[in-house]
């Protein structure tokens, strides 16, 4: 197959909901136009900032409907559709509707969390099996071990994966292991398929660079898009304060964010902080927590503090 890579931003989408927890696809155009607007125009879809465990299959094939018709429309470029399931069945469904039904540009898909897979063999012909639904187009493998609790290493099951399953592109890696990261970036197939490793954690996307990983899909990017574009235009050109700079912008968010409440999971607290920086997508549903009114007083003013919102005249004079 012709060689596929996803550019070096790719957002990984919030879904958005009603106030009862009900699905708002209606937001998604503006949600699309905002992303677009800051130069970002790359989607991954019901990954696990969508909450994706916590949606039904008919719900998952409706939000990938709605990002591709902001494709179609002209709001995106690029739409991934993440289709991981613990059901193999049920991600060959979701696979067979992203490729025939919503021409999705790739398709990713997570190991199964439960059971978790302990052999690289298995792990490899369950993503066999998924990618031969996809009709050929570009698969990536979604390896994020805190959720999966997968002890496997990670660069020999890209090995074996590329010599066997034709389609597969690339992987989305979200664990903190650089010389892992390294490792899976230099797989090439027997075809000469080179994959396309990209970085999964926000506060590495300047250390992935440093074993020559140039994108990502980070959560940040829908919150200061500004920021991580900038980091990779500087480090682009040799400007290495700038990235540093931009990179210790990158870490000081997530500070802010998980150090302001607790007792909230990061996806709810990263989804209130997109409604008090840029968009009301909604709360999260449960089992994650929406944050009541003094919790989202508490992050507004420390997301204020840190110079993440405009302070009022108020702070000022008091900072």
């Amino acid at each position: 197959m012709q060689q596929f890579r996803l550019p070096r931003l790719t957002v990984p989408t919030f879904t958005p909901m009603t106030p009862d927890g009900e699905l708002d696809l209606d937001k998604i155009p503006a949600y699309a136009r905002l992303l677009s607007q800051s130069g970002v125009r790359s989607v991954f879809v019901c990954g696990s900032t969508g909450e994706f465990p916590s949606l039904s299959l008919d719900e998952r094939r409706r939000v990938l409907e709605a990002w591709c018709q902001a494709r179609a429309d002209g709001l995106i470029d690029t739409v991934t559709a993440h289709v991981g399931t613990c059901c193999l069945k049920d991600t060959i469904l979701l696979a067979r509707h992203a490729v025939q039904k919503c021409n999705a540009d790739a398709v990713a898909s997570v190991a199964p969390w439960y059971f978790p897979i302990d052999q690289i063999d298995a792990t490899v012909e369950l993503l066999a099996k998924v990618a031969a639904e996809c009709d050929g187009k570009p698969f990536y493998y979604y390896h994020i071990p805190m959720f999966t609790n997968s002890k496997l290493d990670v660069a020999q099951l890209m090995r074996r994966a590329a010599a066997l399953v034709p389609n597969l592109v690339g992987l989305k890696f979200t664990d903190s292991s650089l010389s892992q990261l390294a490792a899976c970036s230099e797989v090439v197939a027997p075809d000469g398929r080179q994959m396309q490793a990209i970085i999964g954690l926000d506060d590495l996307t300047l250390p992935a660079r440093s074993v020559g990983v140039l994108d990502g899909i980070g959560a940040s990017y829908n919150l200061i898009p500004d920021v991580v574009n900038s980091l990779a235009d500087s480090f682009d050109s040799g400007n290495l304060s700038t990235a540093r700079s931009e990179s210790s912008r990158i870490r000081s968010l997530f500070e802010a964010i998980s150090s302001a409440v607790e007792g909230y999971g990061m996806v709810s607290l990263l989804k209130i902080t997109m409604s008090l920086m840029r968009m009301d997508l909604g709360p999260p549903r449960l089992p994650l927590k929406p944050l009541n009114s003094p919790a989202r007083i508490i992050l507004e003013q420390r997301l204020k503090f840190d110079g993440f919102l405009a302070r009022d005249e108020a702070q000022e004079k008091l900072a």
